[in-house]
């Protein structure tokens, strides 16, 4: 029984009978501590959600951002191509229309030299015999009127 006596020094801390409301509190307590923890779980558990929706929802964004970027891209390349299709056509039809523009020039200048050609050798060499004679009677006037109307002398024409 010594150890009852020492339990009696010690007080009530020997004591190992506890009140069944001390008890209860405890379990109050604790389980106020249980719910403020399974409520803290759930909140972590649907911020992580949140946060892996937003991550799905972010890289959604960028995979159809890239698929947008990379569509405008093939759209630009594709229409670049056309626009210098388009352009070399141009090119060719103008080379065709200025070959076509050297060849008919070329056809016209050859027509003028053909019909200039034809023209000369179409002249017919034909002597007027009146004109001859006038012009003959006016050069002949003309040596006579020196010698008959004439001038005081030959030298005197010379400013002699």
């Amino acid at each position: 029984m010594q150890e009852d006596d020492d339990d009696a020094d010690l007080g009530a801390a020997a004591n190992w009978n506890i009140s069944k409301t001390s008890t209860s509190a405890a379990k109050n307590d604790a389980g106020g501590d249980d719910d403020a923890w399974g409520a803290a779980r759930k909140q972590a558990a649907a911020s992580k959600a949140l946060e892996a929706d937003r991550r799905a929802r972010d890289a959604k964004m960028m995979a159809e951002a890239e698929a947008s970027q990379k569509q405008s891209l093939a759209a630009a390349a594709a229409r670049g191509e056309e626009i210098r299709a388009q352009q070399a056509e141009k090119e060719e039809e103008e080379a065709r229309r200025k070959e076509e523009d050297e060849r008919a020039a070329e056809a016209a200048r050859e027509a003028a030299r053909e019909a200039a050609r034809e023209e000369a050798e179409s002249v017919e060499r034909t002597v007027d015999l009146d004109a001859q004679r006038d012009i003959m009677r006016q050069y002949e006037q003309s040596f006579l009127d020196k010698e008959l109307g004439g001038s005081a002398s030959p030298s005197s024409d010379f400013g002699f």
